[in-house]
């Protein structure tokens, strides 16, 4: 279990750094949140080795590239869903939305710059792939059984974002946008795992789903 509390804490130590208001824009973000689960990363990959397991799942196979587009696709259309009844345009609520994208970084930048944020979004979301998914939830597999562990470490990764409703908030209150999408992303990440028993599935859609979200179909135009 100490790997979970481990995971946790680095988790809003990134956070800490990546949402910062005085690093907001910066590309500090990608690499607090990636740099904060590198150790874990690490850690995940020699285990994998010692097991004999680090081909099986990381090795690309048929079907990966459906799985993550399909589930990165519909994790997109319930977070737009969730932005028009949480944030419909026009209300005062929008704000949330406005402060996660001046975080993320100036619109006119991250499309001058969309190959090094593509390749630093998925090196993000590989390290946490790797460690909450390819570390964390296999121990906790033997501690709670895999019936119960994958749903514990998703709510568990959302809740480590919580701190980002503080750093996000705007004269409305706290900003729960980033805790929502990674309880969301974090409980259908893990089923992916559990479905596919590979980690490849899970960093595609990761991946994509953030892409999708800061890069291709901005969910507010700042």
């Amino acid at each position: 279990m100490a790997a979970l509390g481990i995971a946790f804490v680095l988790s809003i130590a990134g956070g800490y750094f990546a949402f910062a208001a005085s690093r907001a824009s910066s590309p500090w973000i990608w690499l607090a949140l990636g740099l904060a689960q590198l150790p874990l990363a690490i850690v995940s990959l020699v285990r994998m080795h010692k097991a004999g397991s680090l081909r099986d799942l990381l090795q690309p196979r048929w079907g990966d590239i459906s799985m993550g587009v399909g589930s990165a696709l519909l994790l997109y259309a319930v977070t737009f869903a969730g932005r028009m009844w949480i944030t419909p345009s026009g209300s005062t609520r929008e704000a949330w939305l406005m402060r996660v994208y001046l975080a993320v970084g100036d619109p006119a930048v991250i499309q001058n710059n969309l190959t090094l944020l593509g390749a630093a979004i998925l090196a993000v979301a590989a390290c946490d792939e790797l460690a909450w998914r390819g570390l964390v939830m296999p121990i906790l597999d033997e501690k709670l059984g895999s019936r119960r562990s994958w749903i514990v470490t998703g709510v568990v990764y959302g809740l480590s974002f919580l701190p980002s409703a503080w750093w996000l908030r705007d004269a409305i209150g706290p900003n729960p946008l980033v805790v929502a999408a990674a309880l969301l992303g974090g409980v259908v990440w893990s089923f992916l795992v559990v479905r596919s028993q590979r980690l490849v599935p899970s960093i595609l859609s990761h991946g994509l789903y953030v892409w999708f979200v800061v890069a291709q179909f901005r969910l507010f135009a700042v």
